[in-house]
């Protein structure tokens, strides 16, 4: 226990049925409240003492219409009719399938998962496979052991006609890669996951060592396109790869290794630090294989997708899903942004690998976040941050041009749906190689530029900025 209690809930869907339940070995009373099983002492369970409770339960739990979004069990078939079975709950909880306080906030320190599956199938979980047991003729079953501390949302079950295939990364540490995919698949497979070795590199770079190497890293082949099971990642992109040459699906999905499943937000209200980190991996990914220009290009691939519906911060203390994909897309384009204000590389990816380093395996939430920044850049963040998440509009960049002279023009610059005191930084590289900073806020600020720099250009490549139209503004 965390602290004194009279009461311990333990989250279960109605729909699943408790057939016994002990504490420390005893029968126990229960009462069953909808989707709560209340435990009630006379005396408090005392902080730090330790207790086991054991639950019977069975019951048939939640197909999944459309996973990994709307969660549940997927029971399907592979091309030869054979049972394919995968599960993602991060929406609607693990409590859909499994007894636990079903909350971000709170993670399993170890865990031990045994799936009976029959004779020609084979049962995939979470961690390092510890044994496999002939049960009869017809039924065996595997036992999984994960040994660091892991979500609920991220256990696993996975079952089907798997081969098994395995290679080994040698980044700063060992890290055993497991493939589980169709047998009809592994030739592909084999060749396709060779991208694997390249995707830790980078992210060993970018972020540090591979957070579960006590558990290795596996893909697993799903009938769902995939979701960041923690050290048993879910893959079902049809090994695919995109325009820039790899399959984001799988460098997407273990990006969240670090961010979800090491760093990971204690509420879905802040989301965001899941997928906008995450999103931004797959951007960091390009960056170490191709360049810089590549990123851009790739950011810029994805920058029409955000809406600026609603918020990306949500509130607190509820079930909170975004209405759209802006802690994706949006997100990838605010840290963008900030490393392009920023304007110091060196800093920016050391601060980055501390935030992983630092929080790995923790729980944070977006105070934390934007405090680390704080601290990590010497810098005050707060504006920018309430800018970019707490609200959905953008701010708009007012451009009008005025004569100038001997080759010059003259921009007016202003910023409207910009509530903050605090001036927005823009960065800009002049021609001669050196930067200028531009304070930018309502009030119109003018600059003096050769009438041949392409500035605009560059402020849109790098600045998440909306631009407003007016009557003598400059074609942008």
């Amino acid at each position: 226990m965390q602290s004194n209690s009279k009461v311990l809930r333990i989250d279960l869907m109605s729909y699943m049925q408790v057939t016994a339940l002990q504490l420390d070995a005893v029968d126990y009373p229960y009462e069953r409240k909808q989707d709560h099983l209340l435990l009630k002492f006379k005396q408090p369970l005392q902080k730090d003492e330790l207790h086991q409770v054991k639950i019977e339960f069975s019951g048939y739990p939640k197909t999944a219409l459309r996973a990994p979004w709307d969660g549940g069990f997927v029971w399907s078939e592979d091309d030869y009719h054979r049972a394919w079975v995968g599960m993602a709950c991060e929406g609607i909880g693990p409590s859909s399938w499994l007894p636990c306080k079903d909350h971000w906030s709170d993670e399993a320190e170890q865990m031990d998962m045994h799936i009976e599956v029959p004779a020609s199938l084979m049962g995939i979980s979470n961690g390092r496979l510890v044994s496999t047991e002939t049960l009869d003729s017809n039924w065996q079953r595997f036992n999984w052991h994960v040994a660091s501390p892991i979500n609920g949302y991220n256990i696993s079950v996975n079952v089907g006609a798997y081969t098994h295939l395995s290679d080994t990364f040698y980044g700063q540490q060992k890290v055993d890669l497991d493939y589980y995919v169709l047998d009809y698949n592994s030739a592909i497979a084999e060749r396709h996951f060779m991208q694997v070795d390249k995707m830790h590199q980078a992210f060993e770079k970018y972020f540090g060592p591979y957070p579960f190497a006590k558990d290795g890293y596996k893909l697993v082949e799903t009938p769902y396109w995939g979701m960041e099971h923690q050290s048993c990642v879910a893959y079902g992109n049809h090994y695919k790869n995109n325009n820039f040459g790899f399959d984001f699906i799988i460098v997407h999905e273990s990006g969240h290794e670090w961010f979800a499943n090491s760093l990971t937000a204690d509420d879905p209200a802040d989301m965001w630090i899941h997928e906008s980190f995450t999103t931004y991996s797959e951007a960091l990914y390009v960056e170490h294989c191709m360049g810089k220009k590549a990123a851009l290009e790739y950011l810029w691939s994805q920058r029409g997708q955000i809406k600026n519906q609603a918020p990306m911060q949500g509130p607190r203390g509820q079930y909170f899903h975004s209405k759209d994909n802006d802690i994706y897309y949006k997100g990838t384009w605010m840290l963008h942004t900030m490393r392009s204000m920023l304007n110091n590389d060196s800093l920016w990816f050391a601060t980055l690998k501390q935030l992983a380093v630092t929080y790995q395996k923790r729980i944070v939430n977006t105070k934390t976040v934007i405090a680390f920044f704080n601290q990590a850049t010497q810098r005050n963040w707060q504006s920018f941050f309430d800018l970019y998440l707490y609200q959905s509009k953008l701010p708009k960049l007012s451009v009008k041009t005025l004569e100038g002279k001997d080759g010059t023009n003259v921009y007016s610059l202003s910023l409207s749906h910009y509530a903050s005191k605090t001036p927005l930084p823009i960065v800009v590289q002049l021609p001669s190689g050196a930067s200028q900073t531009w304070l930018l806020s309502k009030q119109p600020l003018s600059i003096t530029l050769p009438n041949t720099f392409d500035w605009i250009s560059q402020v849109k490549a790098n600045y998440l900025l909306d631009w407003a139209a007016y009557p003598n503004e400059a074609e942008l």
